[in-house]
Parts: C-alpha cells; structure tokens; sequence
C-alpha cells in the first residue's frame, strides 16, 4: 500500500504576523516501545512540543522513517510505503532547523536545533493511486520565539494606522532603535506594506554591540529596549519617540519576538506614494470568483466544471506605479469530506505561456517617431518582453514605467491587460481510463466504478500579493471552490461496422441490437430497431438518438441522464421503424457536456456515434 502525506507549516511572531517555516527539514519517526501511540496521538502539540538535545536526536535516528524539505511556504510532501516499511501507523513529527527565516547574515555560526511537535495519527482517505493524508500546523509564538532566540534572530512585527480612520497607512519607513548606555543602535527600517504592515529583522549582535566591543559589552540585560521612529520616505518625521520609551515596561528588555501598533495623528500626503493599484484576482475567465460560482464551485447559473487551460484574470498595476509588486497563485485540492489539502504554489510547469499586457514605447520609422506596442508574456522565455516565474511561483509585475518622449523616449510603459496567468489544469487532474481490457466495454452497458472519475476534483485558488522585496503579503483573496475535469476513454466502437478505436473525453457508444445478434453487421431491419446506447462524462448535460434519412423518421430519443451516464441495458430501446421507406439511414447518438474553458459553453466538447442500418 502507498501513502501520500502531506504538510504545511507556519510559526507565530505575533497574533497577526506568522511565518512559513521555509527550506527546513522535517523528519518522520516511528514511535518505540516505551511510547503509548493513543495517548500520544490524543494529545495536544503544545503538550507534545519538545526542544531536543544531541543525545535524544542521536537515540531516535534508527526510528527514522524518512525526512524532506519544505518549499519557501512551508510545504512539504512524504511517498511512504513498503520502501520505508510504513503501513499506515502513527508517527513522530519533528523539524530539524539550520537557520530560522528572517536571520541576517552574520558571521557568528550557530548550531542546527531539533524538536518535536507531535504523534500523529494521519486521517487517510482515498486518493487516485495511494492513501493521501494532510496536516497544517502553526507553531505557537511561545515556542517558535524561542527557537528563533536559539539562532540570535530578533524580529519586530508591526502595524502602522491613521488614528481617526484606523485605516492602513501605507509607504512609511519605521526605523527600531535600542537605547544604549554610550550610543543608541538603530536594530534597522522597513516600510509599511499596503496593510499598513512592517517587519524588521536584526540579529542579538546588533544590540549587544557597544564601541568598546568585543572587549566591554555595557548591554547586562537579556533584550534591546525599543523605541521607534516614523518617517516618510523623503525622510519628513511623522512620530519621534523620545529614547526614554525604550526604559519603560512595555519596551525595556523586549523578547526576541515583538509585536508593535502605531497609529499617526497625522497622515502624509506630500512625498508619500499614494497613487497604488492593488493587484486582485477577480475573474476566471468571465466568471467573478465572488458572484458566479456556486457553493459546489461550478458556474452560477449554468453548472460548468473547468477543464483545459483557464485564464486567471484580475487587476496588475502598471509600469509606472510607484509600488513595485509581485503576485503568485497557491492550489489546494478538497479530499474525501470535504477536507482541504496543503495550499501549494503554482509554478512554471502549470503556467502556459500567457500574454499579461503591452510594453507600449515610441518608435523611430520612415516617417518619423510614433507609438508603438509589443505583447508582454509571462513564461515565454523566447518573448523580448518576457517575466519568468521565480520560486515559491512568484510573479514581478513588469516596472517599465518611462515612456518619455523623442528625441529621447524611455524604455516604455508596462499596460496590464487583466490576464494574471493562463492556468494548465491538466497538470492539477488528467484522467484516463482504458475500457477496452478485458471486460472490454460494450454499447448498452455501465461503465464500471472502477474505470471513471471516483471523485468530483475540487480545488481551491488563493491569490497573493506583495511589495518586491519583502516576505509580507499585503493582498489576498480567494476563488474558495472551483471544479476541474479532464478525463480520456479509450475504447471500441460498433466493431461489426466501421468497427473503430477511439480515445475521447467522453463515452458515446452506439450500436443496434438486431445486428449485434446476426453476426455481421449487414442484417436488415424489418418493423423494430433496438438501439444499444452508453454515454458518459461526470458532467454530461444532455444525450440524444436520432435518425438521418427519408422522411418520415421516427421521433428522436433523449434519454434521462443520471450521476453523468445513460445506457440503454442488454435490450436497447426501442423504435418502431415500420413507417420506413426501404431504404438505407443512419442511426446517430449525441452527447453534450457541461464544461468551460471560462468563456461560457464549449460547444465544440460536443461528441457523435453513429452506425448506418438498412430498412428491408
């Protein structure tokens, strides 16, 4: 039996402010004999957490199952089976750390740290070809602060806001200083993101350093002692804390995770970048992910599934806003019960090439200058104008922003066009069932459980947002559910006329009766014809069997479809043809299938059978 578990982990710097835990090694450990897996698995993790020494490390490695590495958002993925003799049984959760995000490079070392966060039962469900499981964990700040004091990281985590309006204040630079006995050291600065956001990194070397260091250090007490400065990024002061607030309770001898609020009385406007556009994912396709999709995540009103390439769709700013952001897009797929898995980032395989704008600029011609443009792609490296995708599925808005004019125009201007990225869903699902293996599938029958869809796959598509440089994401929103299909059945068809192979996204198998039980198919029909018919797709939407000949022609067939299929059983339906003239006709069979590619019905989904037939 194989298993698939899957992980997703955070710590806490402040109630608002949590960290993925990025490029670490996660460890799996079957328990030993002296360990009760109920009571274990039962607990609680912050009852479980344990800081582990050398020795305990070195005692527990030969219950090691197997260890991976999380991606830069804290995921991480573990194939278990007979290889790692696992069968499905509880395990010991444990990170083994390097380094902690956030910590700047210095030239003291620090030794790697271990711990363990819990026992775990996985809750296995099936999946496609294994048993799948996931887990998402957030370390508590208590525990994650300390882990990061083991590594000398220090972090400030804040919000700055106006006072009457409590809204973000976006665009100002937050400077932390540490009061000194000789000199006050500035720990660092960051500016505030569009939610009004900062983070500020520093090491314990940045506040235990004094001029008479490494001989004298006048630092006695365990942690800077903080006041703040806030200016514009022109350098005009919004708020001067008197050095002095660094002595006071809430600010003397801060831990190595602080969480800070300011709100300004008066709000900048001068030299302060106000005109922003904040990038939002606001449509796949035609279809706003807030108004036209169902709570099941179809197409509101029509019921559509997505299948193919989709266009993600929203609001990029243009080359010349003042703010240079990046976007990404994370999926997560819904398992049995409705759970959803680890969110992980779409990256470059999943992207098709994807025109997001123009570069528009002056060009020089026979006749003198004039404005031009040029398609701007994402993930075409072969384009002039081109941004791949960076790890982690990050996305730079192109900053072209200076047109200029001749005789010395600039590089350009980035236009956005609404086309985010163009998403492959083929690499999320792509199912193909063979029916022609023994039991081949024949026209009249049901496909077999085992040979279709077992499951609706639903995903969920959040989109992020953040200032170039910076670990912040100041905008987010989410499509919650939407439905994705792509299914391949190969199989034969009529093989006593035009017998055939096919492969295609939906069953349509058609055959009549009478010339499947004559042996050949060049029986003639008398006053009956039963029709032998089997269509499916997990979102078919309409069937029908019809005539095409001299009139006057039977009336056609529209058969009910019920969980995406319709069949006909062993007999076939019947049509009294008695009113035929003598002649030859052809039996059709139609199916339609409710599937978008986001630009409503995809009309051309639609798929015929068909076999001819003689009237004596």
């Amino acid at each position: 039996m194989n298993f698939i578990f899957k992980a997703k982990l955070a710590g806490l710097i402040c109630p608002d402010c949590p960290e993925w835990l990025a490029n670490v090694k996660v460890r799996l450990y079957r328990l030993r004999k002296d360990q009760t897996a109920t009571a274990l698995a039962t607990a609680q993790p912050k009852d479980t957490f344990v800081l582990l020494s050398d020795d305990m490390v070195k005692r527990k490695a030969s219950s090691l199952i197997a260890e991976a590495k999380t991606d830069d958002q804290g995921n991480v993925s573990f194939k278990l089976g007979d290889k790692q003799d696992y069968n499905g049984e509880a395990f010991e959760i444990d990170v083994y750390l390097e380094s902690v995000p956030g910590r700047k490079p210095d030239t003291k070392k620090y030794p790697p740290v271990q711990f363990t966060i819990t026992t775990l039962q996985p809750q296995w469900r099936d999946g496609q070809n294994a048993l799948v499981a996931g887990w998402e964990y957030v370390i508590p700040q208590r525990f994650w602060c300390g882990i990061r004091a083991q590594f000398g990281a220090w972090v400030i985590c804040g919000t700055v806001t106006a006072c009457d309006s409590q809204l973000p204040v976006q665009g100002v630079k937050v400077r932390a200083f540490d009061v000194d006995w000789l000199q006050d050291d500035e720990l660092g600065s960051a500016l505030t993101n569009a939610a009004g956001k900062f983070r500020i990194d520093y090491s314990t070397e940045d506040f235990k350093q004094t001029p008479l260091s490494p001989w004298i250090n006048w630092e006695m007490i365990g942690g800077p002692d903080l006041y703040f400065k806030i200016e514009t990024p022109g350098g005009t002061s919004l708020l001067a804390e008197p050095r002095s607030r660094g002595r006071d309770k809430d600010r003397e001898n801060a831990g190595p995770c602080f969480c800070v609020r300011f709100c300004l009385e008066k709000v900048p406007t001068d030299d302060t970048p106000s005109d922003h556009t904040y990038p939002l994912f606001n449509k796949v396709g035609q279809y706003r992910v807030n108004t036209d999709f169902t709570a099941a995540g179809l197409t509101d009103p029509d019921e559509l599934a997505f299948t193919g390439t989709i266009p993600l769709r929203g609001i990029l700013p243009d080359g010349s806003d003042p703010i240079k952001m990046e976007y990404r897009f994370l999926i997560g797929k819904y398992g049995a019960g409705g759970v959803l898995g680890a969110q992980v980032p779409v990256d470059a395989t999943q992207i098709a090439p994807t025109i997001i704008g123009q570069l528009e600029f002056w060009n020089l011609g026979p006749t003198g200058w004039h404005i031009d443009s040029a398609d701007y792609w994402l993930n075409n490296p072969a384009a002039p104008h081109n941004v791949n995708v960076q790890p982690g599925g990050w996305i730079a808005v192109p900053s072209e922003g200076n047109l200029g004019l001749p005789p010395a125009p600039g590089v350009g201007k980035f236009i956005p066009n609404s086309r985010l990225l163009n998403l492959i869903t083929t690499e999320l699902v792509d199912e193909f069932f063979d029916l022609t293996v023994a039991p081949e599938q024949k026209a009249g029958n049901a496909v077999p459980a085992g040979r279709k869809p077992a499951q609706t796959h639903t995903y969920k598509i959040t989109f992020e947002a953040r200032e170039v440089g910076t670990a912040v994401v100041s905008d987010s929103n989410a499509l919650d559910k939407i439905v994705i299909s792509n299914t391949r059945f190969k199989y034969n068809r009529h093989p006593h006329w035009a017998g055939q192979t096919v492969t295609l996204r939906s069953v349509v198998m058609l055959d009549i009766e009478q010339m499947v039980s004559s042996g050949n198919g060049c029986g003639k029909m008398n006053n009956d014809l039963n029709a032998l018919f089997t269509v499916y797709h997990p979102f078919a939407s309409s069937a029908q069997i019809y005539f095409e000949g001299n009139a006057p022609l039977p009336a056609a067939h529209s058969p009910a479809i019920i969980n995406g299929e319709a069949i006909s059983g062993g007999a076939g339906f019947h049509f009294d043809i008695s009113a035929l003239q003598p002649c030859a006709y052809i039996l059709w069979l139609r199916l339609d299938v409710k599937l978008t590619h986001g630009w409503g019905l995809v009309s051309d989904y639609r798929i015929w059978d068909k076999i001819a037939f003689c009237k004596a």
